[in-house]
């Protein structure tokens, strides 16, 4: 599906959601973890309520996969103790992992998660800090702290408002209008990375900023400045793991969210094109590469991202297919083991030659020279440089088509080790 055109939401009709229709959205994995979760806050007596992405992608009609929970709690640990709780009563492996300082927990299976945060209030000490936080809050004061409209939804699934829903700012209102609204003037300031989530909800379900949220948008850069590396490139990983990946980088550049994340990061036309027809989940990697490998300032913006050393290295490889100019060996030599990710990348950007010279590549690859070192120095070759030199030598021409077998390379050697020989010399 060409990404330009997302899907739009049905008739702009948003359904409330419900226990019984979440039910029916989430897929398998995702319901029974969900219920795991029901099953450990009742056996506790605990209040716990479904909230925010589960709820409003089920208001759209879509497929639900993964879910975030909120439990009431004044115990920073509470999450991580569901968490765990959750992980034994479900069918299937699953990852627990736990941040008691934010009262937050994740339960991570094959194809689904559970996000569990406590019910909390936040305060940021200053743009790009992360949050202070208190526990024990009630869920309308939580929802008060959220980032868009259409996530500050709660449903309660267990304790004595199960089956109640609440949308205190019009959020299942604003998601039927298509329209993209910040909570407060502050949002984006207390925490930037709500400009990289605003993208691929934009991006997602078709939404466009009303006219406060997009001035605060436009105001927005200069937020992402103090924003560590490291949570701008969770932030690119999420954009990379999500569908509509050409949507939402084509937001980011023109929010100046990536102008903002380094003054040198634009997206080039070929990245355009590259990602145009191509729906993602990608590679993180692999779309760093086609963002960045035909920049000049790659490096610089990879850094600033903090991007892991396999991304980095996949953009060093695309830009060096890139920069190929010939199938000779020549040319190939010194490119070699390139990742998938940055032979995805190169041929994505440069699709009329790419192939030509990525299989010149492979081949290049494959070819060994058809004697070793060993077998080199028998014949007189002694070792360091020269012997080096002749494996290099003997690989381009076996690549070349001049020299097929080990028989034909032991005359070529024997020849030219006699013709070198000092004259009354012994050959080898």
């Amino acid at each position: 599906m060409d990404e330009t055109h997302p899907a739009s939401i049905t008739d702009n009709v948003t359904i409330p959601p419900t226990i019984k229709s979440l039910a029916s959205a989430l897929s398998l994995p995702a319901r029974e973890i969900l219920d795991g979760a029901v099953t450990a806050a009742d056996s506790t007596g605990s209040e716990l309520w479904v909230v925010g992405g589960a709820l409003r992608d089920c208001a759209a009609g879509r497929a639900v996969r993964d879910v975030d929970v909120a439990i009431a709690s004044t115990d920073p640990g509470a999450a991580g103790s569901l968490a765990r709780s959750v992980a034994t009563q479900a069918p299937g492996a699953w990852e627990v992992t736990a941040e008691p300082r934010f009262g937050t927990a994740s339960v991570r299976g094959e194809t689904t998660r559970l996000e569990i945060a406590t019910l909390r209030t936040e305060r940021y000490a200053r743009p790009g800090a992360l949050p202070e936080v208190r526990f024990g809050a009630s869920i309308e004061a939580d929802l008060e702290r959220r980032d868009f409209t259409v996530n500050a939804v709660a449903l309660a699934v267990a304790g004595p408002r199960s089956g109640e829903l609440l949308d205190p700012f019009g959020g299942l209102d604003d998601l039927a209008a298509q329209r993209l609204r910040a909570l407060h003037p502050r949002s984006f300031a207390d925490d930037a990375t709500r400009l990289w989530r605003g993208a691929r909800y934009a991006a997602a379900l078709d939404l466009r900023p009303e006219p406060a949220t997009a001035r605060w948008i436009a105001e927005g850069a200069t937020w992402l400045r103090p924003i560590s590396g490291a949570r701008l490139w969770a932030e690119f990983e999420r954009t990379a793991a999500q569908r509509r990946v050409a949507r939402t980088v084509r937001l980011l550049d023109e929010w100046g969210m990536l102008s903002g994340v380094h003054d040198q990061w634009g997206v080039p036309e070929a990245s355009r094109m590259a990602l145009r027809h191509r729906p993602g989940p990608h590679d993180s990697g692999l779309l760093l590469a086609v963002l960045l490998a035909a920049l000049p300032d790659r490096d610089a913006i990879a850094a600033r991202l903090d991007a892991p050393r396999t991304a980095r290295e996949a953009v060093e490889a695309a830009a060096r297919l890139l920069a190929l100019s010939g199938t000779t060996p020549q040319h190939l030599e010194g490119v070699e083991a390139i990742p998938a990710a940055a032979r995805g990348a190169a041929g994505w950007l440069d699709p009329g030659r790419q192939p030509g010279l990525q299989r010149a590549l492979r081949r290049w690859e494959r070819t060994r020279s058809p004697l070793d070192a060993g077998a080199l120095q028998r014949l007189g070759v002694p070792p360091g440089r020269e012997l080096g030199a002749w494996l290099r030598r003997l690989r381009r021409e076996r690549y070349l088509g001049t020299l097929g077998s080990a028989a034909s390379a032991r005359r070529l050697v024997r020849d030219e080790l006699a013709r070198e020989a000092p004259e009354g010399g012994e050959g080898p």
